[in-house]
């Protein structure tokens, strides 16, 4: 928990983040170089992260650096940035709080100093789950739930591209095309994608995809694989037994399977694809259907999925809700979407592989 105003001092003396030794990470169209002390926070963020890890980072794309520091003899951790322009680094990282009910009791308050905000409990200002000033981002381990921290310097690489659109969907590529898997949690978007990556397509994310909005390109960001038990693991079961893998028990008390998509499927490197096609996920059934569908501003709820916590931006307010939602109808309105009521994992990736490359074909 922090402790009065003691730890903005220790805070803002330690040295900006600079060009140092940290590992890159490409995510979406910007270069990330992360250095951490202890190495904790960084062999984390591998874990999560490490299908992006980049030997040397791509000439001409924006570089963001961030030094990871614990403050000493506490539970605070700090995030200095440095390198392209700065969102509001607590905005970026407070949708969380804005969108999960049981972090609603944080408030955007006024630091103890200058300059300063923090997300205080509004009925105990002592406990602070986050606070930023500038260029510096301080995060309460303690008070955090787990992974707070790593989204958080996720959600500000995300906001630091505002000429990408990040959706909740799966993302992946087909004969050269590339294509959304729309829908809730639990609704079959990684079991799907499995099911592609298995037949030898490209998987470039099983939980985010990342659009270039002005060139309708679908860009690799390829979180680390969390499986649930299932048929679908069950299925992999050779492949995992070849590839290094994890378990964790997530949030909900689920042990899941752990594994970079880029170990899993012998796939060529990923790259951007000319994004074609986006499918919503629409139940199941005992064989798949798939079913044409035009997105407009009254389909909100097939395309309830799209909104997650782990996007920034969302829950700011009702208005820029439905300009964020325009913004995504508009771009899947250019698309050829389906809806998609699924069978088995195998039968459905079947039937979407059968009509992208004859949709393919055809316009050839």
């Amino acid at each position: 928990m922090f402790e009065g105003g003691t730890w903005i001092g220790r805070a803002q003396a330690l040295p900006a983040a600079q060009d140092s030794t940290g590992e890159w990470f490409r995510l979406g169209d910007l270069s990330l170089q992360l250095a951490s002390e202890p190495q904790s926070f960084l062999d984390a963020f591998r874990a999560q992260w490490g299908d992006c890890t980049v030997a040397e980072p791509p000439p001409g794309l924006p570089r963001l650096h961030c030094s990871a520091r614990l403050l000493a003899g506490s539970s605070r951790l700090l995030l200095s940035f440095a390198g392209c322009e700065l969102p509001d680094l607590l905005d970026a990282s407070a949708t969380p709080v804005r969108m999960l009910r049981h972090l609603a009791r944080y408030a955007d308050q006024s630091g103890p100093a200058p300059g300063w905000r923090m997300l205080a409990d509004r009925n105990d200002g002592s406990r602070i789950l986050a606070a930023a000033h500038r260029d510096r981002l301080v995060v309460d381990l303690d008070e955090a739930p787990p992974d707070f921290a790593i989204d958080a310097l996720i959600a500000v690489v995300q906001s630091a591209q505002p000429g990408l659109l990040f959706l909740h969907a799966a993302s992946f590529g087909v004969a050269g095309a590339g294509a959304l898997l729309i829908g809730a949690a639990q609704a079959g978007k990684s079991t799907t994608a499995l099911a592609l990556g298995a037949r030898g397509h490209a998987v470039l994310g099983d939980d985010m995809a990342a659009i270039r909005a002005g060139s309708s390109e679908l860009l690799p960001f390829r979180r680390t694989l969390r499986l649930r038990p299932g048929p679908s693991v069950a299925s992999l079961a050779a492949r995992l037994g070849t590839v290094p893998h994890a378990f964790a028990v997530d949030p909900g008390g689920t042990m899941r399977t752990l594994v970079r998509a880029g170990a899993l499927f012998a796939t060529p490197a990923c790259r951007p694809l000319p994004l074609r096609f986006a499918f919503v996920l629409d139940g199941f059934s005992t064989q798949p259907c798939l079913t044409p569908f035009r997105p407009d501003i009254s389909s909100v709820e097939p395309l309830r999925g799209i909104v997650s916590e782990s996007v920034p931006d969302w829950g700011r307010s009702p208005g820029r809700d439905l300009m964020k939602f325009l913004t995504i109808v508009d771009v899947l309105s250019k698309l050829s979407c389906h809806r998609l009521r699924l069978g088995t994992p195998e039968a459905s990736a079947s039937a979407i592989e059968t009509l992208m490359m004859e949709a393919t074909c055809n316009s050839t």
